[in-house]
């Protein structure tokens, strides 16, 4: 059907009715209006590829105008005589102007930045969109470890981050490690990031706030895709009931188990390097090592249903699984040693929402999650007749929550919203070790501790056409675990200063009562080593975050400029969190200061497209019992990093070129070994006080789409990528260790360096319909 088609969309100051002509044309369809309603009303929308239903859609949310079905091709259009506000949250947030490139819009009406990964233009590197890698090109979020899921924004770590699919609260959001997201792309409708100016509903988390929000559409027909790279194969398909119902499904896994392509090759040396599996468990050198196991892959499942039974009520049903299975073994036949290593990981959810509107004016949301994390590791180590050892692991969270918001349209230029929300998070660890030899030496150590959250809220909005907007949130949390109550204000202002300059400003405080530490009794496998723990207010303190923006935002000509300063204070920040090589288990808790500012110029000419991202940061830790109380850089504090992209459309094909320039990250440089009375100790010098060298790397990808059928029903997709072209090897991390030589009394210090990614390439190919 031709509503079913996309097509590229750019409309640039056109007025309404110039708009209506061309899409009457486009879709051959036919409006029916009052002139009057669509008189005087300019539009500025652009996107790669829209289909009939998400113009109207957007239309609607710029003209306050109503389009209502009559047939498949005739269409009346009526002005809204009133502003439903659930409907204008989802719709007028939504800035329809590139911010870097199609596919990614800053939002109007909040601090958010929108990502459509089926609008989104091709990136660097990436011949199809990946959920949370696509976030990267956004100034002021890093991966200083070279992955999609370890996202540092504005010097938070990854823990800190509140990630949401579909309202279902996700503790694992990685694959392999976390060099793929966990999420479906092609099932993804929005993105939603917040760096700062975060909306009172979102709690519990003090860094950024990534909110995935899958298909939330009706077909009218059938659709459905298919596709594989050289790391997984994917499939989805959305099948409507009828107008109003559909069910979604979607399915990803590894293809690496029966395909050792030159992409998984890289990126399981870059994943494995230097722990026990690269090092194959050789414990001295001239060991000889047999690989007797060799099992990974990774999977996805989504599954969603959504009903419309009237035109006021929607309800939809969201289920997500997502695994990771590790299984290695090894033997020394010299001495006949065996070892194995078996670490599951799964993350599976679901969730309940509904939305109903009273009227124009009033409606409310309910919303009902239930979240499943899972982490098993066993490792086995033995020699027949001699001895046997286990060492185990498991790190369980069952989080279940509802929610309740209620959204009130004051008038025309103001709005009012009230909200609730109770989670229960019971988080378990537990670590276990046996020794035939020493049972004297082994030990099950576990905990568990469940924190019930209430929280009420409030968000307070008012804008003056496009002049300036004023969002007022508070938020008051209660953890049960700590007994305590806390009030979270938030503040974001926004003023238009000259007809192409906008000032913006925000602030907010925070607190996050669940967060990661590190465990040191399976370093020695060298994967996976951090747990999720609560708050207990001692050795795992409440994490507090204060954050202070300021900018401009310039428009004019083609050309976007957005710079953000900020200053970001957190507390609770503890070495068991973190993590320093010359402290070894000593506690320490401190604080960490960062200054930043974020610079994006983008600029369109006709088909060809560039931006330039570029952050200066200072992040500094200052801890009571490290560096003698004195302030040092953070672990993963980048200086400097720069991103300039380009790409360019013609016809059908795309290419896309990116050069990522970064400062290297702190180390704590070794001087030598020490022999003390307890052995041998590394002598390190101060903390954190050298630094890698510089990383860089350019990257390019490109596409081509087209049309398997006459009637464009059938499409197909082919693309090519190289990662790092040059083949620069970049140092990630570096640490040190004792290393015995052949000579069982020869003790040495060895540096260890692990290295990113070297040229690495893949290939795509999709067929949708």
């Amino acid at each position: 059907m031709m509503s079913q088609q996309k097509t590229p969309v750019n409309y640039s100051e056109l007025q309404l009715s110039d708009v209506l002509i061309d899409i009457e044309k486009t879709f051959k369809v036919k409006f029916s209006f009052n002139s009057d309603i669509v008189n005087n009303r300019l539009i500025t929308f652009q996107i790669e590829e829209a289909s009939l239903e998400e113009i109207l859609s957007a239309l609607e949310a710029q003209a306050s105008i109503n389009f209502t079905k009559v047939s498949n091709r005739y269409y009346i259009i009526k002005k809204q005589s009133n502003i439903n506000l659930s409907n204008t949250q989802h719709l007028e947030e939504v800035l329809i102007k590139e911010y870097i490139t199609s596919g990614i819009r800053k939002k109007s009406d909040d601090a958010s930045i929108s990502l459509s990964p089926k609008a989104l233009g091709i990136i660097p590197g990436l011949t199809e969109p990946d959920v949370l890698q696509s976030i990267q090109l956004i100034p002021g979020v890093q991966s200083p470890t070279e992955t999609a899921s370890g996202l540092y924004i504005r010097g938070g770590t990854p823990d800190q981050n509140l990630i949401l699919w579909d309202g279902i609260k996700m503790y694992h959001s990685g694959h392999f490690f976390g060099t793929i997201s966990a999420f479906n792309p092609y099932i993804t409708e929005e993105i939603k990031l917040y760096k700062n100016g975060t909306k009172a509903r979102y709690g519990n988390r003090i860094s950024g706030v990534i909110d995935i929000a899958s298909d939330n559409n009706i077909p009218e027909t059938l659709e459905g895709g298919m596709g594989f790279n050289m790391t997984h194969a994917d499939a989805y398909l959305k099948t409507p009931l009828n107008q109003n119902a559909v069910i979604m499904a979607s399915a990803r896994r590894s293809i690496t188990d029966a395909f050792n392509t030159e992409t998984f090759k890289n990126l399981s040396k870059r994943v494995f390097q230097e722990t026990k599996i690269s090092n194959g468990n050789v414990l001295q050198e001239g060991d000889e090592v047999t690989t007797t196991k060799d099992l990974f892959y990774f999977t996805d499942f989504t599954l969603k249903a959504i009903l419309k039974p009237s035109p006021n009520n929607k309800i939809s049903v969201s289920s997500l699984f997502t695994k990771n299975k590790l299984d290695y073994g090894f033997l020394i036949e010299e001495f006949d040693e065996a070892s194995q290593d078996k670490l599951d990981i799964e993350n599976q959810g679901a969730s309940l929402n509904w939305s109903h509107n009273y009227s124009n004016v009033f409606s409310h949301a309910l919303s009902v999650y239930y979240s499943n994390y899972d982490l098993e590791y066993v490792g086995f180590n033995s020699i027949p007749d001699e001895f046997s050892d286990q060492l185990s692991k498991s790190n369980v969270i069952e989080d279940l929550g509802f929610s309740f918001d209620t959204d009130w349209s004051l008038n025309e230029s103001s709005s009012l919203g009230f909200g609730y929300q109770f989670s229960s998070n019971k988080v378990n660890f537990k670590l276990a070790f046996e020794d035939s030899e020493a049972p004297e030496d082994n030990y099950n150590e576990s905990n568990e501790e469940t924190n019930n959250l209430h929280a009420v809220y409030s968000d307070f909005k008012l804008k003056k056409a496009d002049r300036w907007l004023l969002n007022l949130g508070i938020r008051a949390n209660y953890f049960s675990v700590l007994d305590k109550a806390f009030v979270e204000p938030r503040i974001q202002f926004e003023s238009k200063l000259y007809k192409n300059l906008k000032f913006k400003a925000s602030v907010e405080i925070l607190h996050q009562a669940v967060s990661q530490v590190l465990e040191f009794n399976t370093q020695e496998f060298g994967l996976e080593n951090q747990i999720w723990v609560l708050s207990d207010g001692n050795e795992a303190p409440l994490l507090k975050s204060f954050q202070l923006t300021s900018g401009f935002i310039f428009n004019k000509n083609g050309w976007n400029i957005d710079i953000e300063g900020y200053y970001k204070k957190i507390e609770g920040l503890t070495s068991l969190t973190l993590g320093f090589d010359n402290i070894g288990q000593l506690f320490s808790e401190g604080k960490s200061d960062v200054i930043g500012l974020d610079v994006l110029i983008n600029k369109k000419i006709k088909d060809y497209r560039t931006w330039l991202s570029y952050s200066i940061t200072e992040n500094e830790f200052t801890f009571n019992n490290i560096n003698g109380g004195n302030s040092f850089s953070g672990n993963s504090d980048i200086t400097h990093h720069l991103t300039w992209s380009h790409t360019y459309d013609w016809k059908n094909f795309n290419v896309s070129l990116g050069w990522n320039i970064r400062t290297g990250i702190p180390y704590t440089k070794a001087n030598g070994i020490t022999d003390t009375t307890e052995g041998f100790v590394i002598d390190f010098d101060k903390t954190n006080g050298s630094r890698l060298p510089d990383y860089h790397r350019l990257d390019i990808s490109t596409t081509y789409k087209f049309n398997l059928s006459e009637n464009s029903k059938w499409k197909g997709k082919i693309g090519l990528s190289l990662l790092n072209i040059y083949n620069r090897e970049n140092i990630l991390s570096r640490t040190y260790e004792i290393r015995q030589g052949a000579a069982s009394d020869a003790e040495r210090l060895r540096e260890i360096n692990k290295s990113s990614l070297g040229i690495t390439p893949n290939l795509v190919f999709r067929v949708e319909f």
